[in-house]
C-alpha cells in the first residue's frame, strides 16, 4: 500500500453498518423513489441521470462494499490469485483459476497499483466498478436502439435489483464480471457499427479484440462472444454500398482483432513454458467440467434457477411482462418494424438464446451465472418500453406506476423481514475494528511460524486463510476440489499439486479438511494423505503442531526450530 493510500485508510473513518441500519437504509430507499422522477423527466440531462443512478447504485451496495469478509469463497480464490500473480505473474505456473479465466485475477492487481490492499473491500469495490461500467455500456446501447427515455426506465430495475439485493452472488467479485464488461462493450460497439455508413477498420478490429479477450475471462461466455462476432460479420457482408474487396478487408480486421489476444496468450504461454498446462487445465479441464449435464433438463429448470437469484426473478418477470405488453400494444397501434429494427431484434433474440444455453450448460446453477443475462434482459426491457411509446410521452403514468410497484415490493420485503427478525443488511461491518482484514484463529497460528509475503499451502477450500495472512499460494490450485474429487483428470491435478508443493516448499502447510471446510469435511476420504507421495513428503519435512478450529497445521521442520529459538531468546531478554 502506498504511503498516501495508507494515510487515507488510517485517518478515514470506517463506515459501520449493523444488521438493521435503518437510518441509512430509509434515506437511500427514498432516493430510489427520486430516481423514478429523474428517469421519466425529459428535462433532466442524460449525464445528470447517469451520474445520479450510478451514485445511487454505489450507496445501495455500500454496506456490502465495506464488508471486509468473504461473501463468496470464489472471491477469496481470486484475491489470492491476484496477490500471487503480483509476485509471480506467470499464469498456470503460479495460479490456476479453474473455471475462472486469467483476466479475472490479473484485473484485481490493478487496484494494488494505486495502493489498495488485496482484501475484500478492494474486491467488492472493483466488483461495483465493473457492474457500473457494464450497465453504462448497456444503457448506451439500449438508448441507440430504443431511445433515451426507454433506456432510462429500463436502467432503473437493474439499479434496484443489484443494489437492494442481499444475495451475495450479485455482490461479490466473481468471474462473470470481467467478461460481462467486455461483452457489454462489444454490444455498444456493435450498436455504433450499425449506425455508421462507413465503419473504420479500427472500430471493427476493436470489437474483435474485446471478443477475443472474453474466453480468458470465462470460457462459459464464449457463445455470447461468438454471436456478437457472427452478427458483426453479417452486417459487414450485407452492406450493399460497399465493394467486395472492402468487405473482405473488414472481415479480415474482425478476424485479426479476434485472434490477436488469444495468440498473444498462447505465445506468452509457450515463452514461459506453460502452454501444455494452459491446454490441459484451462481448455480440457473446463470442457470436462459437468459435461454429463442434460441441456434440455437444465433449460426446463430455468424458473427454479431464476428463483435462486432472489430479486432477479422479479426482474425477469418484469422484463417479460413489459416486453409482452409492449409488443401487443405496438401491434394494436399498427406499428411496422423497420429493417434496422429487425436486425437489432434478431441479434437480441439469438443473443438471449445463446446466453440461456451458456448459463445452463453445466447444470450447476450458480447464481452469479445470471450476471451474463443482464445484457439481453436490458435490451428486451428497453424494447418493451419503446413499444409502449415512452419515448413519445405515451403511457408515462402507467410506466411510473409499474416501476413504483416494482420498487415498493423491495420496501415491503424489507419491512416483512424486519418484523420476522431477518436482517435488512446481511453484511454487518460494525465489528470489523477498522479497515484491515481480521485474522481467524487458524491464520493467527500460521503467522506464528511464517510472515506475510511467504508462500502458504492450504489443502481443502479455505482460500480466505491466504487473504487473512497476506501469504501468496504455493500451489497453482489454491482450492483442491479437482485434486480431491474423482474425475478423469484427477491424477494429473494431484501430480501437479505435489510438484508445486515441493517447488515452493512453504514454511506452513494447512490441511483445512474438517467441519470448517467447504464440501471437504471428512479427513478419512479427503485429507491430504489421499496423495501418498504428498503424505510422505510432509512426514519427512514437516511437523504437526496442532489442531486449530478443526484444522490441522504443519510447520516445516527448520521453521519450527527457528521459531522455538526466537521465542526462547525473546523470553530471556
Amino acid at each position: 500500500m502506498s504511503a498516501f493510500t495508507a494515510d487515507i485508510f488510517n485517518f478515514a473513518p470506517m463506515p459501520s453498518f449493523d444488521t438493521y441500519p435503518i437510518l441509512y437504509w430509509l434515506p437511500v430507499y427514498v432516493l430510489c423513489w427520486g430516481s423514478l422522477w429523474l428517469a421519466t423527466n425529459g428535462k433532466i440531462s442524460e449525464r445528470t441521470f447517469l451520474v445520479a443512478v450510478t451514485v445511487l447504485l454505489f450507496l445501495l451496495r455500500l454496506p456490502s462494499i465495506v464488508y471486509n469478509y468473504e461473501i463468496n469463497p470464489d472471491e477469496s480464490q481470486m484475491i489470492t490469485q491476484a496477490m500471487t500473480l503480483r509476485q509471480d505473474p506467470v499464469y498456470f505456473r503460479s495460479v490456476d483459476g479453474t473455471t475462472g479465466g486469467p483476466l479475472d485475477s490479473y484485473f484485481l492487481i490493478l487496484p494494488g497499483l494505486i495502493g489498495l490492499p488485496f482484501d475484500y473491500i478492494t474486491a467488492h469495490l472493483t466488483a461495483f466498478g465493473l457492474v457500473a461500467l457494464s450497465f453504462w455500456f448497456l444503457f448506451q446501447t439500449t438508448k441507440r436502439w430504443f431511445g433515451s427515455m426507454a433506456a432510462r426506465v429500463a436502467f432503473l430495475p437493474f439499479v434496484f435489483t443489484f443494489g437492494l439485493t442481499q444475495n451475495g452472488d450479485f455482490l461479490h467479485y466473481n468471474s462473470e464480471l470481467v467478461p460481462l464488461a467486455l461483452l457489454s462493450g462489444s454490444y455498444y460497439l456493435y450498436a455504433l457499427l450499425l449506425a455508421r455508413r462507413k465503419p473504420s477498420l479500427w472500430h471493427i478490429a476493436l470489437i474483435g479484440l474485446l471478443l477475443g479477450m472474453v474466453p480468458f475471462g470465462k470460457l462459459q461466455a464464449v457463445p455470447l462472444a461468438g454471436i456478437v462476432g457472427l452478427f458483426v460479420g453479417i452486417d459487414i457482408l450485407m452492406r450493399p454500398e460497399q465493394s467486395t474487396s472492402a468487405k473482405v478487408v473488414q472481415i479480415g480486421a474482425l478476424v485479426v482483432g479476434s485472434v490477436f489476444f488469444p495468440l498473444l496468450v498462447v505465445g506468452l504461454a509457450k515463452l514461459n513454458g506453460v502452454y501444455d498446462d494452459f491446454v490441459t487445465f484451462y481448455i480440457i479441464g473446463n470442457f470436462k467440467y459437468a459435461n454429463n449435464s442434460d441441456p434440455v433438463q437444465n433449460l426446463l429448470r430455468l424458473p427454479d434457477f431464476f428463483k435462486k437469484g432472489s430479486e432477479f426473478d422479479w426482474l425477469v418477470k418484469l422484463t417479460l411482462g413489459i416486453w409482452l405488453v409492449g409488443l401487443i400494444y405496438s401491434l394494436r397501434q399498427g406499428n411496422k418494424a423497420q429493417t434496422d429494427t429487425l436486425k437489432v431484434n434478431g441479434f437480441i433474440g439469438v443473443l438471449l438464446a445463446a446466453t440461456l444455453y451458456a448459463i445452463t450448460r453445466t447444470g450447476s446453477e450458480y447464481v452469479h451465472y445470471l450476471y451474463l443475462l443482464t445484457g439481453p434482459l436490458f435490451f428486451v426491457l428497453g424494447f418493451g418500453w419503446q413499444r409502449l411509446g415512452i419515448n413519445e410521452g405515451r403511457n408515462r403514468w402507467a410506466t411510473v406506476g409499474i416501476m413504483a410497484v416494482f420498487l415498493l415490493v423491495f420496501g415491503i420485503q424489507a419491512g416483512l423481514n424486519h418484523r420476522r427478525g431477518i436482517a435488512i443488511n446481511a453484511y454487518p461491518s460494525d465489528q470489523q475494528h477498522g479497515w484491515a482484514v481480521q485474522p481467524s484463529p487458524v491464520s493467527k497460528a500460521v503467522l506464528t511460524y511464517a510472515k506475510p509475503g511467504e508462500k502458504l499451502v492450504v489443502w481443502g477450500w479455505r482460500c480466505d486463510y491466504y487473504v487473512q495472512t497476506q501469504m501468496p499460494q504455493g500451489v497453482a490450485e489454491n482450492h483442491t476440489i479437482r485434486s480431491a474429487f474423482e474425475h478423469p483428470l484427477q491424477d494429473i491435478y494431484q501430480r501437479r499439486y505435489l510438484s508445486n508443493f515441493i517447488r515452493s516448499f512453504p514454511p506452513v502447510f494447512v490441511d483445512a479438511v474438517g467441519s470448517q471446510n467447504l464440501w471437504m469435511t471428512d479427513r478419512r476420504t479427503h485429507g491430504y494423505e489421499m496423495i501418498k507421495p504428498l503424505k510422505n513428503f510432509v512426514n519427512a519435512h514437516y511437523r504437526y503442531v496442532g489442531l486449530v478450529n478443526d484444522t490441522r497445521i504443519y510447520v516445516r521442520t527448520d521453521r519450527v526450530e527457528t521459531t522455538r529459538r526466537d521465542t526462547l531468546a525473546f523470553s530471556e531478554n
